[in-house]
């Protein structure tokens, strides 16, 4: 039946009642002529382009359809499309549509073209993307919709999937895949906000995570709340990354949407938010794999710097290499008794090492005590992660080579004062198939190249702009009410003082709880704590045992 209206043109003149109940019909009986013709749209004089043309399709008749050769010109505008349902609807409209205050009428070439002769094959473009969709979606249980709108078959057939919520009308295959994907990446996508009419399909399901990375989400706000069952979630390359926002109070806020989260931005996070995303500043593109290698590293690695040396002992191969090379502007006097110069083998500045080597036999360092001796005698320091940038020279199955450039301040240490230090350093890490140090495979380093100099001004201005959180450390930043409820309530735990001490001994050392603890554990030693500071006269003969175990 349909047949009889081959490349029939439809207008406001030749529709009639007849013609519409037939259309009716074709749709109640879901004819297979009918899911392979496809109707060419046209309007007379459109004024923008394809995307404008289909939202405003969208808005005015009320249904999703997806284009097909959209093809612009100065007089008449086309695409094609299989939809039925909008013909019927244009038809019932009167062929007119409102765009700008205007009125715009539309021409309909019904059943123009088949599929076979669109696409070369007889196949629907729900055919088309259903098999797209089947193929992003991997063992992993990963829907993997990046870049959807953009996919190379899609291209190839000229369908335009001008955003990304047209997935919302196929429903059946939205259904079947929402029971079964447990990660939905929805990356470069150019959604302003979390798209619902997809994610419905997928929350009654086993949904742990979503991907949201590198779209265009203005700001917190508009990241709505998805599911509670929300494990993983990437939101970085958006906007909102750009608020002004300290990581602690970033990492909070996105808690409070998604409370069973473990992992942000691909960083694991515990229930204390200690681990996060601190640093995404590479110079070139990392796969995944060299990226959860590289935070790794750096998470551990600078965590124990900054706070116990001797732990960095793991880290080195017996027969470990280290160098170091400084340039400090002091007088000859401040350089031998600098730490950096002390210790240094070469020295940027010729006249510095001529003056140095005069009075000191040259030094190097050829094993791992001799590293972790070295380090040990540098001042204590705080480094600020956030100016990390990180340059991946070389990542294969034997090696991992890599520098990192950045900002610490060395902390006010007996004599000496406080100052900023712009370092760089160079780790060649090799990869330990067989056991060691207790671990089935590790990485690493065989040979490290440290370089330190005083920050500039321009640098130390834009370092440490935003609290420092250490791995290492249970320590609460910037706390609420809460925060100091639950920490004084361990520290009581622990301590069996009374409130008032135990919240003035953490106040003391900056909330840092295992400070706190250590402190405690040395004054009830040395007996240095009276009786009234606690709540009640219990033994605490083995209490500092059990604490110095708990530290440990």
């Amino acid at each position: 039946m349909f047949d009889k209206y081959r490349r029939f043109l439809l207008n406001r003149m030749t529709s009639t009642p007849e013609i519409v109940e037939d259309i009716e019909n074709s749709l109640a009986t879901e004819d297979e002529t009918v899911k392979h013709s496809l109707h060419k749209i046209l309007v007379c004089r459109w004024p923008e382009g394809n995307v404008e043309l289909f939202e405003t399709l969208y808005e005015y008749f009320g249904l999703m359809f997806i284009p097909h050769n959209f093809v612009a010109s100065n007089l008449v505008t086309s695409f094609y499309t299989d939809s039925l349902t909008l013909v019927l609807k244009v038809m019932k409209m009167d062929f007119m549509f409102q765009y700008n205050r205007n009125m715009f009428s539309l021409d309909i070439l019904l059943n123009d073209k088949t599929t076979t002769e669109c696409f070369g094959d007889k196949i629907t473009i729900d055919e088309v993307v259903t098999k797209i969709i089947n193929q992003r979606f991997n063992e992993h249980r990963e829907l993997n919709l990046t870049n959807f709108c953009n996919d190379p078959v899609l291209h190839e057939r000229k369908i335009h999937f001008h955003k990304l919520v047209l997935l919302a009308h196929f429903k059946i295959l939205m259904l079947r895949m929402g029971k079964e994907t447990r990660i939905l990446n929805l990356s470069s996508n150019n959604l302003s906000q979390v798209p619902s009419e997809i994610l419905n399909f997928f929350i009654k399901g086993d949904l742990i995570g979503v991907n949201l990375s590198n779209n265009n989400i203005p700001s917190l706000a508009e990241l709505q709340r998805i599911s509670s069952k929300i494990e993983k979630l990437w939101v970085e390359g958006n906007p909102l990354c750009g608020d002004i926002l300290d990581a602690v109070t970033y990492i909070r806020q996105i808690s409070q949407k998604f409370p069973r989260l473990t992992e942000l931005d691909g960083v694991p996070l515990n229930n204390h938010g200690v681990k996060m995303p601190f640093f995404k500043h590479h110079v070139n593109d990392l796969g995944n794999k060299t990226k959860l290698v590289i935070e790794k590293f750096v998470t551990l690695y600078f965590g124990h710097y900054d706070t116990n040396r001797l732990k960095l002992e793991n880290f080195y191969v017996p027969h470990a290499n280290f160098t170091i090379t400084t340039d400090f502007k002091e007088t000859a006097e401040d350089i031998l008794k600098d730490p950096y110069a002390r210790h240094s083998r070469n020295f940027i500045n010729p006249v510095k090492r001529a003056m140095y080597v005069e009075k000191n036999k040259k030094r190097s360092y050829h094993s791992q005590q001799a590293v972790i001796t070295v380090l040990n005698c540098l001042p204590p320091t705080e480094h600020d992660l956030s100016t990390f940038r990180i340059d991946v020279l070389q990542h294969d199955s034997k090696c991992l080579v890599f520098v990192i450039d950045g900002v610490y301040k060395e902390l006010p240490h007996r004599l000496s004062k406080e100052r900023f230090i712009h370092f760089r350093r160079t780790f060649i890490l090799y990869y330990a198939v067989k056991p060691y140090n207790n671990m089935l495979t590790s990485y690493v380093i065989v040979h490290e190249m440290f370089s330190a100099s005083l920050a500039s001004p321009e640098i130390v201005r834009n370092s440490f702009k935003f609290p420092i959180r250490n791995i290492c450390q249970i320590k609460l930043i910037e706390p609420d009410t809460e925060d100091v409820q639950t920490m004084c309530n361990i520290f009581i735990y622990y301590t069996k003082l009374k409130k008032s001490e135990a919240k003035a001994r953490l106040i003391k050392v900056d909330w840092d709880i295992k400070k706190a603890l250590k402190q405690f554990t040395y004054d009830l030693k040395s007996g240095a704590i009276h009786s009234d500071k606690f709540i009640e006269d219990d033994d605490f003969s083995d209490l500092s045992s059990l604490l110095e175990d708990e530290l440990d």
